[in-house]
């Protein structure tokens, strides 16, 4: 981590003039297993590690809004015989999102001020919803909308990560230099996505670093 630091803090001094920062396991503690358990407790299958759910066209659709969040969940409910509400599968989907500590809103503030942040996040409405509760339950922000220039989210943008359309789009739409603009998110998929289109990159593995201690002096 500490090698990572020096890199991150040689190039916010030299080189870095925007950030984009991923939401979900940098900003929000995210544990995508507590979904797939509070999905099991409704049906006979075994997600395992989340890939039987993810990888199904259904969870892309709904992550880049091809498809409203009543069709999402009645699908869901067909596909993998879920017994099961909507308001059950709603808490059930939201069971992932954890906390967001206050420290991270005070960084994204204090950065705000010094050059142009982004969220980019590949979420769908019922997640984002339910991650303003959480800001606004846990800390003094009201939105995320407050925290930086403008937050991207691929349900509402119709693309998601790794696309090199989605990270075209940031940069597109706010003139950005790719070379001189950070992306951090935890999925090495995304930054590997985001190194094509020439972006500068930064691993967070969540539950291990927290974006806070790289910009600490």
């Amino acid at each position: 981590m500490q090698e990572k630091k020096r890199w991150l803090q040689d190039c916010l001094k030299n080189q870095i003039e925007a950030i984009i920062f991923d939401l979900g396991g940098v900003i929000i503690d995210i544990d995508f297993n507590l979904t797939l358990k509070a999905l099991e407790k409704y049906t006979s299958h075994q997600f395992g590690e989340g890939e039987y759910l993810t990888k199904h066209p259904i969870f892309y659709e709904f992550e880049t809004g091809k498809i409203s969040e009543n069709t999402f969940f009645s699908e869901i409910q067909k596909i993998f015989g879920l017994n099961a509400t909507l308001a059950e599968l709603k808490q059930a989907w939201n069971a992932l999102l954890l906390d967001i500590p206050q420290k991270r809103v005070n960084l994204l503030e204090n950065l705000q001020n010094q050059l142009p942040t982004f969220i980019l996040s590949n979420t769908n409405p019922t997640h984002l919803e339910e991650v303003e509760n959480i800001l606004r339950k846990q800390t003094s922000a009201a939105t995320l909308k407050m925290l930086v220039r403008k937050p991207y989210y691929s349900f509402e943008v119709g693309k998601a990560k790794p696309e090199r359309a989605i990270y075209e789009q940031v940069i597109e739409e706010n003139n950005l230099k790719p070379e001189k603009t950070l992306f951090i998110d935890d999925s090495l998929r995304n930054l590997e996505g985001a190194k094509k289109v020439g972006l500068q990159t930064l691993r967070i593995i969540p539950f291990t670093e927290d974006i806070c201690d790289f910009f600490s002096e």
